[in-house]
């Protein structure tokens, strides 16, 4: 989609610019402030929360004779606890400022580096914050700490926690988004970037919705990409490589969810590869479960063009071609498949060891953890929940989990198993190579009626806990929070074709459209941001919206959905219609809500 389109759109809709947009203009004022000459190192402006979306944060601008790099340093209330990072080399400085502590008047070193990175001058800023919003006081309590961690920051994201945050090793926030986020937050990228799955624009299945608005981000809250995915994203969002095409886990939207894989070129947009899972598995498992394999992890290892994908419901970790899409290896209890034709993929067990099951983040990792050459290491949360089998064992806990493979003889090593509290869904495993720490983010614990998290933080190779920390809401993942201070430094570059993607569009109709008798007065709200109308109503109230033109009609039908989860009824979502459709002329929108025929009152022209 051209992001000139919505320059050729008058309505009576109200417009909003996108976060690209918002992110491009505030950047054009900062970088006016850094070129002002107004600010010397000795007297930097320090600019609070710059693009309004990540309180504790702020830029500092000034300028200097030289060239130099600049080091900042958020003091922490220990050593071990200060964030740091260096610029890009310039005259004319906008030093990121991560890590402020709230409600707290903050003390920040600022050191210019010469050619060898040795100080050649600093000084210290004195920066005041406002409180966390009342929903985070108390959202993270410290139940053991050895005042180190291979994290500076960890941030928490998805499920309950809409607005994520990061933590430090003594628990204190020092960074949160006061954007709400979709249901499963953020993504971490290998440029210091993230990807953040928008709280609006979903798209509708027989079950929950789904987001299908993807913001590339950086820690300052600059947003710098905008994707759309037709089908909607759920829970992986990840490069294929390192500043490559996204894998995205997407779904059918028909009869399943949660069913499906696309690559999207980071470039075009375009879906250049997909994979349904009933390629792999025909209907010998779907039954007449919506859910029936639930994917909750993918990942691309290049040196032999495979994924690696946790089907959650098949209780397995599945390595197969990504190219011909024929499987390579299924990791799980030989039970689960014995008899099945997919039981020579089935890897054989070199003991007698506890199996995994309802996984998530099943990762292969590069480091060689059993000093043998001839496998690879496999990371996994085992949340270890499978009442209906009778093979299940009913150990209670959950388990991180690292097992080894070989390939070649089609065997399977446990390597470790560290057991933590029970977490039923969601949670991670990241294994952290410098550090030689492995983590368990227990993302959903029940406590009786409530749901809460913990995360663990563990030495590998003594399964010693050293740090762990209680979460006083359940939340999807925990990940390490790796911010690019050179690029958050440097000024925007103007956005030219930022939004990359598509989604469902409008279909032309030859049926003659009557003029509504009645006027809808309330239940439908829209607001068009990019050439994209959001459409805000009780989910799945209007089943229908139409656009009569005087020459063409066009619809967005919904009608062919049929709910299966009633609970879905009482959410509100906004479903992303795009223009591009739409020949030139005016449009009156109409629409079915609830049974209902009516005129919006709202008109579009495409000039």
């Amino acid at each position: 989609m051209e992001d000139s389109y919505a320059d050729k759109i008058d309505t009576t809709i109200t417009k909003e610019s996108s976060m690209v947009d918002t992110s491009w203009q505030i950047d054009q004022q900062i970088e006016a402030e850094v070129q002002s000459g107004a600010y010397t190192f000795e007297e930097p402006e320090v600019i609070m929360d710059p693009y309004q979306i990540s309180p504790l944060t702020g830029v500092a601008v000034f300028q200097t004779d030289e060239e130099y790099r600049v080091r900042v340093t958020v003091k922490g209330k220990t050593k071990e606890a200060d964030i740091t990072g260096v610029t890009v080399k310039a005259k004319g400085h906008r030093v990121p400022i991560i890590g402020l502590y709230p409600k707290t008047e903050n003390s920040v070193k600022l050191e210019l580096l010469d050619d060898n990175d040795q100080t050649i001058k600093e000084m210290e800023l004195k920066v005041q914050t406002d409180g966390l919003p009342e929903e985070m006081d108390d959202m993270v309590s410290v139940e053991k700490s050895s005042g180190e961690s291979a994290y500076g920051l960890t941030i928490i994201s998805g499920q309950g926690v809409y607005y994520p945050f990061a933590y430090d090793v003594n628990g204190d926030i020092r960074w949160y988004l006061n954007h709400r986020t979709s249901t499963y937050g953020v993504f971490q990228l290998s440029n210091g970037n993230y990807i953040m799955q928008d709280n609006y624009g979903y798209v509708s299945s027989v079950t929950k919705s789904f987001p299908a608005v993807l913001y590339e981000m950086d820690y300052l809250g600059r947003a710098v990409q905008m994707y759309l995915v037709p089908h909607g994203t759920h829970h992986e969002i990840i490069e294929k490589e390192p500043d490559g095409n996204l894998l995205i886990l997407t779904s059918t939207l028909q009869d399943h969810v949660d069913d499906k894989i696309i690559e999207l070129d980071r470039k075009s947009g375009e879906i250049v590869n997909s994979l349904e899972m009933t390629e792999l598995f025909g209907n010998d498992y779907t039954r007449d479960n919506i859910d029936w394999v639930h994917l909750n992890t993918v990942s691309y290892q290049a040196e032999d063009d495979t994924i690696l994908i946790s089907p959650r419901n098949l209780n397995s970790g599945v390595k197969l071609n990504w190219t011909t899409h024929e499987i390579v290896w299924i990791l799980a209890n030989p039970e689960v498949f014995k008899g099945t034709k997919y039981e020579k993929y089935v890897l054989t067990p070199d003991s007698d060891f506890l199996w995994h099951y309802r996984q998530h983040t099943v990762y292969q990792i590069d480091t060689d953890l059993d000093g043998n050459p001839d496998t690879v290491e496999i990371t996994m949360f085992d949340n270890h929940r499978n009442p209906e089998a009778d093979y299940y064992d009913h150990e209670k806990g959950s388990f991180v989990t690292v097992y080894a493979v070989n390939e070649k003889e089609k065997t399977v090593s446990l390597l470790k198993k560290l057991k933590v509290v029970k977490a039923n869904v969601t949670s991670n495993t990241i294994y952290d190579a410098d550090s030689g720490h492995i983590f368990g983010m227990c993302g959903t614990v029940k406590s009786g009626t409530a749901k809460t998290g913990m995360t663990y933080e563990f030495d590998y190779e003594s399964g010693e806990i050293l740090n762990q920390y209680y979460i006083n809401k359940n939340y999807y993942r925990a990940i390490e929070l790796k911010a690019n201070y050179e690029t958050m430094s440097e000024a925007m570059q103007q956005p030219e074709n930022y939004i990359k993607g598509t989604l469902r569009p409008l279909m032309e109709t030859t049926a003659r459209i009557a003029e509504p008798t009645q006027q809808l007065s309330e239940g439908l709200n829209f607001k068009l941001t990019a050439g994209i109308l959001f459409a805000e109503m009780r989910n799945r109230q209007v089943s229908q919206i139409i656009f009569k033109g005087e020459n063409k009609s066009y619809v967005y039908d919904q009608s062919f959905l049929k709910l299966r989860e009633e609970d879905y009824l009482l959410r509100t979502e906004s479903i992303p219609i795009p223009l591009t459709t739409l020949e030139k002329g005016t449009y009156q929108i109409y629409c079915v809500y609830q049974d209902g025929y009516y005129d919006t009152a709202q008109t579009i022209t495409i000039k």
